[in-house]
């Protein structure tokens, strides 16, 4: 890990979730000790499904440094947990899939799965070469027409790795790259890392699980946001979205300061009031804005609304009047048009 000894003071650092999946439990257990700043006891794992550890990690940039503290959620992948492990998922920024040379195929697998349940993610697959070299992988899986269209279509860079550490400097960059461009972009690699490089020595060996498919019903499938309809609904309303991205609005609150709500998942970021008015770029609120606002819908009669007089059955009229508003055959449910098309007729005209 960076040593941070002769580094300049922090003044502030950023916390991220990592979700650690793939069948090769005994490998990401190892990875985990490793590059874990304090980690609770392993038993955790095979008694809930899951251990947590602690990374702080300094990654340094060009003139200075950023502290980062990572929290590890290593996920039991096997079968007998596969009906549990997404529940975990919730609020990961990183999902990094330990996947062995054998079983390359399980890409696409874990692909498909985080992308169903996490729209705006990052995924980092680390392929461990334990029986294969890179040339032998890239000639003898990466060369096949599937793959070479889920690498083009999804951008997917594909790299190779010497040491553990060098993961964390792609994610904190990644991470970094995000705030700097404020967007929330999917970002997927694939690592080659041989297994050497990854423990350091040979006292582990392990068999990569296969595959099982977590069962659909015991979660709530997150779909992705169609924003074009969106911030075009937006615009018909009056609500401007920003100029130089079509995923952000920004709506200033004259008792709080400005909020902005990234549309391709919901996130909402509160910048102050009290920063918006000081400024002073060496004070630690300043640069950790903005925070990250969960909104939720509370129990009761009010739900989301806190609109004076708006309770759910307004709201439910509302939604109402949107949905008519630009109705057509396309757009209404089938039962509404079958309704309007049963009255929509002049009895004077049918008996001619």
């Amino acid at each position: 890990m960076n040593s941070c000894e002769l580094l300049e003071p922090i003044e502030y650092y950023l916390k991220k979730k990592i979700c650690l999946l793939g069948g090769t439990e005994l490998y990401k257990n190892e990875f985990q000790k490793k590059i874990s700043s304090n980690c609770l006891p392993l038993e955790n794992k095979e008694n809930i499904g899951v251990n947590i550890s602690r990374i702080e990690y300094f990654y340094q940039l060009t003139k200075k440094h950023q502290k980062f503290e990572f929290l590890l959620w290593n996920i039991d992948c096997r079968q007998r947990r596969s009906f549990l492990r997404t529940i975990f998922y919730n609020g990961a920024e990183v999902m990094l899939v330990f996947i062995s040379d054998t079983k390359i195929e399980q890409i696409y697998h874990y692909f498909s799965e985080i992308r169903l349940r996490m729209p705006a993610i990052t995924i980092i697959f680390c392929v461990i070469l334990e029986k294969f070299s890179k040339e032998e992988i890239i000639n003898a899986q990466f060369e096949n027409e599937d793959f070479r269209f889920l690498v083009k279509n999804n951008n997917i860079q594909i790299n190779e790795i010497s040491e553990p550490f060098e993961i964390l400097d792609q994610i904190c960059s990644i991470c970094l790259n995000k705030i700097k461009n404020k967007e929330i972009e999917n970002c997927y690699i694939i690592n080659l890392i041989p297994l050497q490089s990854l423990l350091n020595h040979s006292g582990v060996k392990d068999n990569c699980n296969d595959y099982y498919e977590p069962q659909p019903h015991d979660e709530k499938i997150k779909k992705k946001i169609n924003t074009n309809a969106l911030t075009n609904f937006l615009s018909k309303i009056g609500i401007k979205v920003e100029d130089k991205s079509q995923n952000w609005i920004r709506i200033k609150n004259k008792n709080f300061g400005t909020f902005s709500i990234y549309l391709k998942n919901g996130n909402v970021y509160y910048f102050p009031i009290v920063c918006e008015k000081c400024k002073d770029k060496k004070c630690l609120t300043y640069n950790k804005a903005p925070f990250f606002i969960c909104i939720e819908a509370e129990s009761g009669s009010h739900g989301w609304s806190n609109i004076k007089g708006f309770n759910q059955d307004e709201l439910l009229i509302l939604s109402k009047i949107f949905a008519i508003l630009e109705g057509n055959e396309k757009t209404l449910p089938k039962s509404v048009l079958k309704q309007i098309k049963r009255v929509n007729i002049c009895n004077k005209l049918k008996l001619k």
